[in-house]
């Protein structure tokens, strides 16, 4: 049987706009249910709630006896393993076969042998009608197979609780017929607790045991199928019916205040055809429609149990108060600075996360190397190249210095000091931070917008230990290596714009450093190169794990992870600096 899930008192908002309050709502043990409601209603914020995926200001959500909202991040990720979600879009990995993307969880929480996998794999894809197509990655399959794939990948690990974000969109009639089958049979073959959010009349119609409606910040009605669909509640039969006249207009703002049910025969008294034409989109159907029922004819268990539920008196529409003040409801507005000092936080604690995750098992250092080598592979011509001027207008300028001022001898030392504590790990983690950093943050931010980072954190996949620190470990490694690499430039472009253009000792140069340098000086420099390694890796992360929706908020989340960067490094490399003069005294001191 599948996983109660029982929800009480609980309000989300983002910002000042509250999408929903004191939402309360049981999805009974293998039945399933449908959520409907008119479009930005938060009903994918609310599947999405379910599963730990947003923090909701208040409320309960108890997943078989466990409080969703109030657990640890470890055990929100146990929790999720009951789950098996299928995302609007069907949220595959990218770089994956559909065959892979199948097995993902399997390979992940199972020490099944790729024989055994296999069979599972085929399976569930022969189920949703993929066989034969294991071997293609989601860009060269349809929006339909995409969705079906996800279905199969949702269901591989037997989930006790399955969440179906509109699973019509994108869809023609009939192969949302087809999936709408396929749903029935999947409920009747696990008896896993299915909960859908569709506009889908027909799919609501026919599809489930169960019926929500949210509607301006509230569910407005919740319970049976059989009673549902034969209210004559305003709002919901408006929706169920498509009538563009009712309370329910284009947008919010539009929306009437009010809803309300219509005692249609007291009010038609006699047949006002005015009246009748006035209410039309608000009259109930008179006939239920027929259910859907697995092909095989044979009963599902949660159908039994809802009607034994009903038959008990358990099973009670619950319809919202109408004298519930339904107006927009705010939430105070944080400052700019209480939204800084959040973010900060927020990266502070990105930042440990990573670190405690660096010794977490398993380790990926596959990906560690692929991302190293990517880094490295986009960032060290550019590093070269900015390392010969580097070099070069430091010689050049300390050297016309110390000539003013009778000091040539010590031209060679000022140079490469400056080049190998300043110039070269600010110069190393620029160029990461602009070429290997803003493909890290846009790679992350656009797994974001396909719902790839939740669908890991759905599967019970850490996206920190997966994803952030193979690709901060590369920065720092790629940080520390062209370092030293630009360090060797630098000092090798000053040493000529020295000698050949403004005609200085060769054999001065570098006698003055060697005189005048201690070790610890070589290693400040990959002191910082490592810690403004890290920088960059964990701002390029931060972003694309919170990139805004759609395209233009991956352009945004680049260019701010690129700026944070360049600020954050100057601010960390001015401390270095005065902690490594104030601590480590000079040669001769």
């Amino acid at each position: 049987m599948g996983g109660l899930v029982e929800v009480s008192g609980l309000s989300k908002s983002f910002g000042r706009q509250n999408i929903w309050h004191d939402v309360s709502i049981t999805l009974p043990p293998g039945e399933i249910t449908a959520l409907l409601g008119p479009s930005g209603t938060g009903k994918s914020v609310f599947l999405k709630a379910l599963i730990g995926l947003l923090e909701p200001e208040e409320g309960q959500i108890l997943i078989d006896g466990v409080d969703m909202v109030s657990a640890r991040e470890s055990k929100r990720l146990e929790l999720r393993k009951k789950f098996g979600v299928l995302f609007q879009d069907g949220a595959l990995f990218g770089s994956l076969s559909v065959y892979d993307n199948v097995a993902f969880p399997l390979r992940e929480h199972t020490r099944k042998p790729e024989k055994e996998i296999r069979e599972i794999v085929l399976t569930n894809l022969e189920l949703v009608g993929l066989l034969g197509q294991e071997h293609k990655l989601p860009g060269e399959i349809s929006g339909g197979m995409k969705k079906r794939a996800g279905l199969a990948r949702a269901l591989v690990i037997d989930p006790e609780i399955i969440l179906i974000d509109e699973p019509d969109s994108g869809l023609d009639p009939v192969r949302t017929s087809n999936l709408a089958q396929l749903l029935m049979e999947v409920n009747a073959a696990t008896d896993a607790t299915m909960l859908l959010v569709t506009h889908n009349i027909e799919l609501a119609r026919t599809l489930p045991d169960n019926l929500g409606m949210l509607y301006r910040r509230e569910l407005v009605m919740y319970g049976p199928r059989e009673e549902f669909l034969l209210t004559d509640h305003s709002v919901v039969s408006q929706f169920m019916s498509g009538d563009p006249d009712g309370p329910i207009g284009m947008s919010e703002e539009t929306d009437h205040g009010s809803h309300h049910h219509v005692d249609y025969e007291q009010e038609l008294g006699g047949g006002d055809t005015a009246l009748l034409t006035r209410h039309a989109g608000a009259r109930p159907i008179e006939v239920l429609p027929r259910q859907l029922v697995p092909r095989t004819g044979s009963t599902r268990a949660g159908a039994t149990r809802h009607k034994e539920r009903i038959a008990r008196g358990e099973a009670r529409l619950y319809v919202a108060d109408d004298e519930e003040d339904d107006r927009a409801r705010s939430v105070p507005t944080r400052g700019l600075a209480t939204r800084a000092l959040t973010n900060i936080g927020a990266l502070f604690a990105l930042g440990l996360d990573t670190m405690r995750a660096v010794f977490r098992r398993p380790f990926s250092a596959r990906e560690v190397l692929e991302q190293f080598w990517f880094v490295v592979s986009v960032s060290w011509i550019p590093a070269m190249l900015v390392s010969i001027p580097f070099g070069a207008v430091i010689a050049l300028q300390l050297g016309t210095l110390t000539v003013q001022i009778g000091a040539q001898s010590f031209t060679g030392a000022a140079s490469v000091l400056a080049v190998v504590q300043q110039a070269a790990p600010i110069v190393t983690t620029l160029v990461i931070a602009g070429a290997g950093g803003a493909a890290i943050c846009a790679e992350l931010g656009a797994r974001r917008i396909r719902d790839e980072i939740d669908a890991m954190r759905v599967i019970g996949i850490d996206p920190v230990q997966r994803l952030v620190v193979p690709r901060v470990l590369a920065c720092v490694f790629a940080a520390v290596l062209l370092n030293g690499l630009v360090s060797v430039v630098g000092v090798l472009g000053g040493y000529f714009f020295n000698v050949v253009v403004q005609g200085g000792t060769p054999g001065a140069y570098l006698a003055s450093f060697t005189a005048l340098a201690q070790i610890q000086d070589l290693w400040v420099g990959e002191l910082k190169a490592v810690v403004f390694g890290f920088v960059a890796g964990i701002v390029a992360c931060y972003r694309g794990l919170n990139t805004p929706p759609g395209p233009k908020g991956v352009g945004d989340a680049v260019n701010q992870s690129v700026v944070i960067t360049f600020l954050l490094l100057f601010f960390v490399n001015f401390v270095i600096t005065t902690l490594y003069l104030q601590l480590v005294p000079g040669k001769g001191a």
